[in-house]
C-alpha cells in the first residue's frame, strides 16, 4: 500500500473514532481525551530522551492526567492549588537528582513543559465539549484542523515550490500553508454560519483557528527537529505518532474555546 493510501486509511479510521466519541460525550469522550493525552505525552518523553535528557516519567504523565481530569471534576481554585503544590514538590525533588543527572533543572523544565503542552492543551477538549452546543464547537475545531492539514498536504505535495519555515520543517511550502489557511477558513465560515455566527465572526474564527492549526504543526516540528527525531511515534500509519496527528488540533481547540467563551460570551 502506498504512503498516501496508508495515510488516507488511517486518517479515515482516526476521524471516525474521533467523531464517535465527540457525539457520545460524557465518560467515553473524557476517556478518549485522557488516553490520547497519555499516549501523546509518552511520545513526547521518548523524543526528549532521544536527545539525551532524562524526563521524569511519572511526574509528566501524572500531571497530564491531572490536568485533563481536574478540568472535568475540580473547580479552578482547587486546580491551581494542586498545580502549585506539584510544581513546588517536583522541583524540590530534583535536589536529590544532582548526582544522577548533570542538568536536573532542565530535565524538570522539559518534563513540566510536556505536561502543560500535552495535558493542559488537551484539557480544552473537555472544556469545549462541555459548553452549550459543545458538539458543534468541537466538530468545528476538528473541521478546521482536518481541512487545514488536508489542503496543505495536497496542494503542498502537488504544487508546493517555495519553502515555508525551512529551518523548522524543510518539506512545508508557502503554497501548502496558504492553501490550508484559506481552505480551513472557508470550511469554518460555513460551519460557523450553521452555529449562528455572523459572517464576520465566522471569518475571524476561521482565520484564527486555521492559523493556530498551522502553528501547532510547526511547533511540534520544531520540537522534533531539536530532539533529532522524524516522527513522535508510529501508532498512526502514514502520519507517525499520536502527537503527530493531534499537534495542530491541540492549538486549534484552544482558539475555538476562548473565541466562544471570551469573544462570543457563550
Amino acid at each position: 500500500m502506498s504512503v498516501l493510501r496508508r495515510r488516507m486509511a488511517s486518517g479515515l479510521a482516526y476521524g471516525l473514532v474521533s467523531l464517535l466519541v465527540v457525539f457520545l460525550g460524557g465518560a467515553p469522550f473524557l476517556g478518549a481525551v485522557l488516553a490520547m493525552a497519555i499516549l501523546a505525552g509518552h511520545e513526547y518523553q521518548r523524543m526528549i530522551a532521544h536527545a539525551g535528557y532524562r524526563p521524569l516519567h511519572v511526574l509528566q504523565l501524572g500531571l497530564t492526567a491531572f490536568l485533563v481530569l481536574g478540568t472535568a471534576y475540580l473547580d479552578p481554585d482547587a486546580l491551581l492549588g494542586v498545580l502549585g503544590l506539584i510544581f513546588v514538590a517536583s522541583l524540590s525533588w530534583q535536589l536529590t537528582r544532582m548526582g544522577k543527572s548533570g542538568q536536573p533543572f532542565v530535565d524538570w523544565a522539559l518534563t513540566l513543559a510536556g505536561g502543560l503542552y500535552v495535558g493542559w492543551l488537551s484539557a480544552h477538549f473537555v472544556m469545549l465539549r462541555g459548553l452549550p452546543d459543545g458538539i458543534g464547537w468541537m466538530l468545528l475545531a476538528l473541521a478546521a484542523t482536518w481541512s487545514c492539514d488536508s489542503f496543505a498536504y495536497l496542494i503542498g505535495r502537488g504544487w508546493g515550490r517555495r519553502s515555508f519555515f525551512a529551518s523548522v520543517s524543510p518539506h512545508k511550502t508557502w503554497e501548502g500553508a496558504l492553501a490550508g489557511w484559506v481552505g480551513a477558513t472557508l470550511v469554518v465560515l460555513v460551519g460557523g454560519l450553521a452555529l449562528r455566527l455572523s459572517v464576520a465572526q465566522a471569518l475571524a474564527l476561521g482565520v484564527a483557528a486555521s492559523l493556530a492549526a498551522i502553528c501547532g504543526d510547526l511547533v511540534e516540528s520544531m520540537i522534533k527537529r531539536q530532539m533529532g527525531v522524524k516522527d513522535s511515534g508510529g501508532l498512526v500509519p502514514g502520519h507517525g505518532g499520536i502527537l503527530d496527528r493531534v499537534d495542530s488540533l491541540l492549538f486549534a481547540v484552544v482558539i475555538v474555546y476562548y473565541f466562544v467563551t471570551l469573544v462570543l460570551g457563550r
